[in-house]
Formats: C-alpha cells, sequence, structure tokens
C-alpha cells in the first residue's frame, strides 16, 4: 500500500473500524482526510440475539479504539470525519 503512494493518501475511507483506524491514519499525507463510516470488525458474526458477552465484546473493542490526538491533527494537517 504504502509502494503505490509514498506521499500518503489524500483520503481514506475506512469501514471496518476498531481493527484497521490507526493504519488508515498513518496511511494518510499531511492534509489527509480519513472518513470513518462503520465498524464492521466491532460487529457481531452471529444472526441471533445478541447475548450480554456479545455486548461486552463489543464495549471492550470500543475501549480499544484508537485515540488521535488534537494536537497531531492540528500539526499534520490531518483530520477524521
Amino acid at each position: 500500500v504504502a509502494a503505490a503512494s509514498p506521499e500518503g493518501y489524500a483520503a481514506i475511507f475506512d469501514a471496518n473500524g476498531v481493527s484497521t483506524l490507526r493504519n488508515s491514519y498513518d496511511a494518510l499525507a499531511q492534509t489527509g482526510r480519513l472518513v470513518i463510516f462503520g465498524f464492521h470488525t466491532n460487529l457481531p458474526t452471529v444472526s441471533s440475539t445478541l447475548s450480554p458477552w456479545h455486548w461486552l465484546r463489543m464495549a471492550k473493542g470500543m475501549a480499544s479504539m484508537p485515540t488521535f490526538e488534537p494536537m497531531d491533527l492540528v500539526l499534520s494537517s490531518k483530520s477524521i470525519h
């Protein structure tokens, strides 16, 4: 992926969420935009009613979501939408 755009990407659209956010952000060019429109990797894979364990797993996934420092966003001129 880095070989295709050594300077980084102007925009990345991430539908996976927790498992890919950090890599998506790191692949942005300066002034790049990360557009998050889903959290597919945090959803359960069952089609029946969600048990309390599924809810706990989803909460753990949200708690482990990467954070982005506001000052880093400003200094690198990157944005997250």
